[in-house]
């Protein structure tokens, strides 16, 4: 067996999945995939490309309209000056973009910096590639501390990764964190790779989202369609980086994903076209909800975005497991995305029916404590 991927652990977001299939239709909080259905102006699209027989291979780097689509917004939306077409590639993707940036980067032995708490395929990823991940605890409040995180270079660092939204604490950096991060990256020479995934599931106008590629030039980013339009399982999202990297990035791209699905990229034209502004709206309203409904009987700080929220347990962690499990809730345990066992991380991209039943399920389970 090899000995990288003995190192790797399986996801415990998957396990959580997987019992919610053996479940009598469990309230389930545990998966990050939206709950409404692809726009029908995409679906249409997508049938229309397989019925022109768009199914051949694309070029590796993806189809020329979608890559110029892709860098435009990056130039417009993102501020990231220098994107174009050339130096943007469509992936199989976010987890297909970090999949071929990070062996394009780092060396068996490279440690790539991951704040915890961090989205689960993070640690395995760098693993995979014979990576050392390096993970800096961020404050109580999931802001980050930038002592510990100067004390965390060394020689062998060579990258940073930050996710903004962030899963699973649904914090959002802020402009003074991302410059104190790229002045230490540009200190060190180091690349930086943003997971911008969440980036439309924004609720407080005082918390924008803001690019990191728009602040330092040596970021990679990563971001896609599949939470905005719901499209989690047609597999396209984007990556951006500088034109040296990106030289690399695409080498590992032709022997590995080889392209992203290419009717669905052709369906992603049409997200240009969609607003989902109801949809966050949607969201919001179901962020307040369980803010108000947990606040006072749990430890938890407000989701600034993405579909989160990172709470502490109330008591002691394996039994408030159980006793959610014997409630019929799913959440997911909070070692699943920290080196520590402290929280639990909830989705709150579920109907609003189940979320009320969830509030009164985790308000009893304390009260019966």
């Amino acid at each position: 067996m090899s000995r990288r991927t003995e190192k790797m652990n399986i996801s415990e977001i998957r396990k959580v999945f997987e019992l919610a299939q053996s479940l009598d239709n469990p309230i389930d909080l545990s998966i990050g995939k939206p709950d409404f259905a692809v726009p029908e102006q995409i679906k249409r699209e997508a049938q229309m490309a397989i019925e022109n027989n768009q199914n051949d291979y694309s070029l590796t780097v993806g189809i020329m309209e979608l890559r110029e689509k892709v860098a435009e917004k990056l130039r417009k939306k993102n501020k990231i000056k220098k994107a174009t077409a050339n130096n943007t590639i469509i992936t199989s993707a976010v987890s297909g973009g970090l999949s071929v940036a990070l062996p394009a980067i780092i060396n068996p032995g490279d440690e790539v910096i991951i704040f915890d708490p961090y989205f689960v395929g993070y640690k395995q990823l760098i693993l995979l590639y014979n990576g050392i991940p390096k993970i800096v605890p961020k404050n109580d409040n999931f802001s980050l501390n930038i002592e510990w995180l100067e004390k965390a270079i060394s020689e062998k660092t060579k990258a940073i990764i930050i996710n903004s939204p962030e899963n699973p604490t649904g914090y959002v950096w802020s402009k003074s964190e991302l410059k104190a991060v790229a002045r230490i990256a540009k200190q060190n020479n180091l690349v930086i790779i943003a997971d911008e995934i969440y980036e439309d599931f924004i609720y407080d106008k005082k918390r924008p989202h803001i690019s990191m590629g728009a602040i330092y030039e040596r970021t990679v980013t990563l971001g896609g369609f599949s939470k905005s339009y719901a499209m989690t399982g047609w597999r396209v999202g984007y990556l951006q980086a500088p034109d040296d990297l990106m030289a690399e990035i695409i080498k590992v791209q032709q022997f590995t994903f080889v392209c992203a699905p290419t009717p669905f990229q052709h369906a992603a034209l049409k997200t240009f076209e969609v607003d989902i502004s109801k949809f966050i709206q949607r969201y919001k309203k179901r962020r307040n909800l369980i803010f108000a409904g947990l606040k006072g009987r749990y430890d938890l700080a407000q989701s600034q975005g993405a579909f989160y929220f990172f709470i502490e347990y109330p008591f002691n962690g394996k039994k408030f497991i159980q006793k959610c499990l014997s409630n019929n809730l799913l959440v997911v345990p909070g070692k699943a995305f920290s080196e520590q066992d402290t929280h639990f991380r909830i989705s709150f991209a579920s109907g609003d029916k189940y979320l009320e039943k969830a509030v009164k399920i985790l308000n009893e389970i304390v009260e019966a404590a």
